[in-house]
């Protein structure tokens, strides 16, 4: 059982490896597809990316959060995720921590609730349309996509999709609930907010410890969404 507990856990601080690999900052990433509201017209005209300022100026602090949170370091992941349904592929790709054509500008992590509680908020940005084409897929895979099995680690792991009716952000976001049976009453349930301002997106990443703490969801992508517009938009 506690074998079972253990992997469970560490599939959980794997997929919540959207902390990514740039968490030394600023380096060009390659890898996948991505999220959020889809508008349903033509796509934003290219503009310039975000700049290096704009995108640490975006990211949350601690002094940005409630108390009890400190800053942590989250595991980094390079796996990528095919899933076994291709309508459910851009929600397995917002798991992925590399992303094509992104360039990674800002990438925090903490912890809350004594240690039990874990956050990450990234900012990136991207030539052209790539925001965008990021972001745009996850509105037609919430639709359609209620789970899928991918592969993790070597092990199959089937995950369960919800939408979340999370604060909106920017030109267009989203909120995404994916979540895996570890067996009796255990489960682990990420909380992910994925949000668009021009070239630039948010991604944060809530992992609550308890199902109690998924409430907090709301307040962190708040303050995540507004830091980040502000930052964009200057």
């Amino acid at each position: 059982m506690r074998t079972r507990i253990r992997r469970g856990v560490a599939v959980a601080l794997a997929l919540s490896a959207l902390t990514l690999t740039a968490a030394c900052g600023g380096s060009s990433d390659k890898g996948g597809d991505g999220p959020a509201e889809d508008k349903g017209g033509d796509k934003p005209a290219a503009s310039a990316p975000l700049t290096a300022a704009q995108m640490k100026a975006g990211v949350l602090a601690v002094a940005d959060l409630p108390k009890g949170w400190t800053a942590g370091k989250n595991p980094a992941d390079d796996s990528a995720y095919k899933a076994d349904k291709p309508e459910c592929q851009p929600i397995a790709t917002l798991l992925q921590s590399k992303v094509a054509g992104a360039t990674i500008g800002a990438n925090e992590d903490f912890v809350g609730g004594n240690g039990a509680n874990q956050l990450t908020h990234q900012i990136m940005t991207f030539p052209g349309t790539g925001a965008a084409d990021f972001v745009s897929p996850i509105g037609p895979a919430l639709e359609k996509c209620t789970g899928f099995k991918v592969t993790m680690e070597g092990v199959p792991a089937e995950l369960k999709v919800e939408k979340l009716s999370a604060p909106k952000a920017g030109e267009e976001s989203h909120g995404v609930r994916v979540s895996m049976d570890l067996g009796g009453a255990m489960e682990f349930a990420l909380h992910v907010v994925v949000a668009r301002q021009g070239t630039g997106v948010s991604r944060l990443v809530y992992l609550p410890g308890t199902p109690a703490a998924a409430k907090d969801l709301d307040d962190l992508a708040q303050r995540a969404g507004d830091k980040f517009v502000k930052a964009a938009r200057g």
